[in-house]
């Protein structure tokens, strides 16, 4: 069976990005289990009644207008006579880049919780942005099909093939 013209979607390095994804949002769940040492000695507490949760919904709300308008931009590709294989590793290096960077605004909720911890004094607030920053950072930043057809989209739109994902995009 022949091969497509269009260079075939690089595996591996989908699988090293999604291994790291993997690692880093790891980080949040277990940092949450290392503030209940710190913040829960009394048990979960009552939940705040100040401003602070507010905060954290406010600044997951934030990185989500970010990363939907911003997260996705990038230049179109160029014309050129590189090969395929070329024009894909520069789509993978930028869509790599373009993750890390979305990723550091979703655990940026997280962090920004941390602190709003220690001033509350609750680890409530460690819980709620948590519960925000994770499934925020599996929406915009986890490598899979959705993120992956909406960056070759950007790349594409000037009309070059990136072969992100092994085919052009509609």
């Amino acid at each position: 069976m022949s091969t497509p013209s269009a260079a075939p979607a690089s595996p591996a390095a989908r699988q090293s990005l999604t291994m790291v994804c993997a690692t880093l949002a790891g980080a949040i769940p277990m940092l949450t289990l290392v503030l209940w040492f710190v913040l829960g000695t009394d048990g979960i507490g009552d939940f705040p009644k100040s401003w602070h949760p507010l905060v954290v919904l406010a600044a997951a709300a934030g990185a989500y207008a970010i990363c939907e308008l911003a997260g996705f931009r990038t230049p179109p590709l160029e014309y050129s006579s590189r090969p395929a294989a070329d024009v894909q590793a520069e789509s993978w290096r930028r869509f790599t880049a373009s993750t890390f960077v979305r990723f550091a605004v979703c655990e940026g909720v997280f962090f920004i919780s941390i602190a709003l911890a220690f001033v509350a004094e609750s680890y409530w607030v460690v819980l709620i942005g948590a519960a925000l920053a994770l499934p925020l950072f599996f929406l915009e930043a986890w490598p899979g099909d959705r993120n992956q057809r909406r960056f070759a989209a950007a790349l594409e739109s000037g009309g070059v093939p990136s072969y992100l994902t092994g085919r052009l995009q509609d």
